[in-house]
């Protein structure tokens, strides 16, 4: 992975370091191929996959760094879509590995395009290795209005469904949308290490300190069940 390295940090060379938004997304990008490594290592890769899965993971937030030196946000519908970015800053830099390439491209998107079998597994890979590390890094936010969830939140729930971005106006909002990420995991191996980290049970535990403790309930009943029938997992 050492051409690879090389692309990321020539390019990242060209954006402030000391900007606090494109630190944290140097920052997070290599905690993701951290995670990368543990999630891809328990499906037993040749070196050529394993070593793919790490530079998907480590060219995944490629567009993050001009969204946020040009529009100082990472929200996309405020900017631009940031995987269709690094996918195409990485077509400009000549990169060509097309798994790669779309690994990129559809890690944020909501659903991933049906693709042959070797490059749905990447781009499945690198969306369970980014989720990791958004889940551990938010684990701890404090919730700090009360809010009632609506219907249609609940009702998303019980159909497994995720959150749309729009829908996090507030920090107790984004929490549950944070919990919702478990309905878009593919592999076992990442679910254990949310568990052995215990996002799900510090979350509805910071989700619970508000008022809303019977809605809180449900979700966490909901997410115990899919993990179970999923994953085969109790928790």
């Amino acid at each position: 992975m050492d051409k690879e390295l090389k692309i990321f940090e020539d390019y990242y060379s060209q954006f402030d370091s000391n900007n606090p938004r494109i630190k944290h997304k140097y920052e997070h990008t290599f905690r993701v191929v951290s995670q990368m490594k543990e999630i891809a290592s328990s499906l037993n890769l040749d070196e050529k996959e394993y070593n793919r899965a790490l530079v998907c993971a480590l060219f995944h937030d490629l567009g993050r760094f001009p969204q946020a030196k040009e529009f100082d946000t990472f929200v996309d519908s405020e900017s631009f879509d940031h995987g269709d970015k690094g996918y195409e800053i990485l077509k400009e830099l000549n990169y060509n590995d097309d798994i790669v390439l779309k690994a990129v491209k559809y890690h944020n998107k909501k659903e991933i395009p049906k693709f042959d079998d070797l490059t749905d597994m990447h781009c499945k890979l690198v969306r369970d290795a980014d989720k990791v590390d958004i889940m551990l890094y938010f684990i701890n936010d404090p919730i700090d209005n009360n809010y009632i969830i609506d219907d249609e939140t609940i009702e998303k729930f019980k159909k497994h469904e995720l959150l749309n971005n729009d829908r996090a106006k507030n920090s107790f909002v984004s929490g549950i949308r944070y919990l919702a990420f478990i309905f878009d995991i593919n592999y076992k191996k990442t679910i254990e290490i949310l568990l052995r980290n215990n996002v799900l049970e510090n979350k509805i535990k910071i989700l619970k300190s508000d008022i809303n403790s019977e809605q809180i309930d449900l979700i966490e009943k909901i997410l115990k069940e899919y993990i179970k029938e999923r994953f085969d997992i109790i928790c």
